[in-house]
């Protein structure tokens, strides 16, 4: 039973074109009117850059599962959202024809669901069909490199093995 990660295409273009229309006239109107278009907008927030005053707020913050993002405007503006995940996980039963029939729990539309790379299963993932990254310890990096090596030696060809094959 293998957990696959899937992302919804349509979810994420509409947050990109309401984010792009909020960007584009920043009031307190505007971002009302695009906060209740997309449901899926958890939280709006509008700051100065320079001194942290808070201009306008929309929605509830911290909701749990949200992605959050800051976004540093030219105006001298922070924009800071909190919108719902278009990120979700499912779990696969037997075969692979369950794929097909997977759903985006925001929109329910079956067509836009595409399934990336799982940071999930490269957490929990054998180390042995891994490299070793920044958080793990010394010693899994030098058993790699140890491993590494040996398999370049065993896969090292030498001029005894090519001479065979061309005779000079």
């Amino acid at each position: 039973m293998p957990l696959y990660e899937y992302e919804c295409d349509s979810c994420m273009e509409s947050y990109n074109t309401d984010i792009d229309n909020l960007v584009a006239k920043l009031t307190k109107t505007n971002a009302r009117k695009v906060f209740k278009q997309n449901r899926n907008f958890c939280y709006i927030e509008v700051t100065s850059d320079k001194n942290g005053k808070q201009f306008f707020e929309l929605g509830e913050r911290g909701i749990s599962g949200a992605r959050r993002f800051r976004y540093k405007l030219d105006n001298g503006k922070v924009l800071y959202l909190e919108l719902k995940n278009f990120r979700f996980d499912h779990l696969v039963y037997g075969d692979d024809d369950d794929q097909d029939e997977i759903k985006c729990p925001l929109c329910d539309d079956p067509g836009s669901v595409r399934r990336v790379f799982s940071t999930f299963k490269a957490i929990f993932d054998d180390k042995s069909k891994r490299a070793p990254g920044p958080g793990d310890e010394l010693r899994w990096h030098l058993e790699y490199k140890q491993q590494k090596d040996e398999e370049i030696a065993s896969d090292w060809v030498g001029q005894d093995h090519l001479n065979q094959y061309f005779n000079r």
